[in-house]
């Protein structure tokens, strides 16, 4: 009986919560929109959107459960993660995810890698986890001796702050967007030039 006290109301609630973002993104349209938002071009998902998606390679790992996954038609792997509360293993948790997803992704037998497929874990936080300002930290695998030599290996992980400060540098839906994770209101959402907000 005690835990009713705790419960907040469903519209007190903004995306930085958990079960609404998952509530949220569980319809594949609005995952569809967010990825189009948060990446400037259409991304036609399938409809295999998936929320609170387990991840196991063996009953002796740690497995990990991805709050929303899917694919597009170019069979690229989306994990669309919250994360309310600042951790300073994100960055590792990232990688983690990373290879559980890459795991998954070829039948045993193939022998060519070049059929994984290319894969992004997205996290939104609301707060900025690496201190520069930016509402978008992307990160691919580049070479230290060649800066300008990428791997090209299919992984990018981006790291999205809702707090950023740099709006001439992102979109202007994008950065609504973003604020719309905290202030999740038909106030606010009336405020917005985006039919997808």
């Amino acid at each position: 009986m005690g835990k009713t006290k705790d419960l907040i109301p469903l519209k007190e609630l903004n995306l930085t919560n958990r079960f609404l973002f998952d509530e949220v993104l569980e319809d594949p349209q609005t995952h569809q929109d967010i990825l189009s938002i948060i990446f400037g071009r259409d991304i036609p998902l399938l409809e295999q959107n998936e929320t609170e998606k387990e991840l196991r390679v063996s009953p002796h790992l740690r497995a990990v459960r991805m709050d929303v996954y899917a694919m597009d038609e170019e069979k690229s792997v989306y994990n669309t993660e919250m994360q309310q509360k600042k951790r300073t293993d994100l960055a590792k948790r990232s990688r983690y995810y990373q290879s559980m997803i890459d795991a998954g992704l070829l039948e045993p037998g193939i022998p060519d890698y070049n059929q994984l497929n290319n894969s992004y874990i997205i996290i939104i936080t609301p707060f900025d986890l690496f201190g520069y300002g930016r509402y978008v930290y992307t990160f691919r695998a580049g070479c230290l001796e060649e800066p300008e030599c990428c791997l090209e290996d299919g992984a990018v992980r981006i790291f999205l702050n809702t707090r950023g400060k740099n709006d001439g540098e992102v979109s202007k839906e994008l950065v609504g967007f973003l604020r719309y994770v905290e202030d999740t209101t038909d106030e606010m959402a009336a405020d917005m030039d985006s039919e997808r907000i």
